[in-house]
């Protein structure tokens, strides 16, 4: 697995998420959430291998749709959690095929 691969893999889900950004630094990638239009972010994690970038992608993701799905305003709920997790599913099923899984 390479870092395209894992680009590739989360191409839809990056163009969705207008507050994540991940940049190529010299020790590997770094993911970052910015906070609305704020000048500072809220979260940064630095990705040295492929699958540390698509575990922290995967849970971005899923972070990303229980937001969508509460819109922000409510508790999330199990089967908010659960829809989540099946918007997710696509990623895991991409990883496992160009992993040979």
């Amino acid at each position: 697995m390479t870092f395209e691969q894992v680009f590739e893999i989360f191409e839809d889900y990056m163009e969705q998420d207008k507050e994540l950004e991940v940049v190529k630094t010299k020790k590997g990638y770094l993911r970052i959430i910015w906070y609305d239009d704020l000048p500072y972010c809220e979260d940064g994690y630095l990705c040295q291998t492929p699958e540390e970038l698509f575990d922290r992608l995967l849970e971005d993701c899923q972070s990303f749709h229980e937001n969508r799905l509460t819109k922000g305003c409510r508790e999330l709920t199990p089967e908010d959690t659960k829809r989540a997790e099946e918007l997710c599913r696509p990623y895991l099923e991409k990883w496992k095929e160009a992993n040979g899984k």
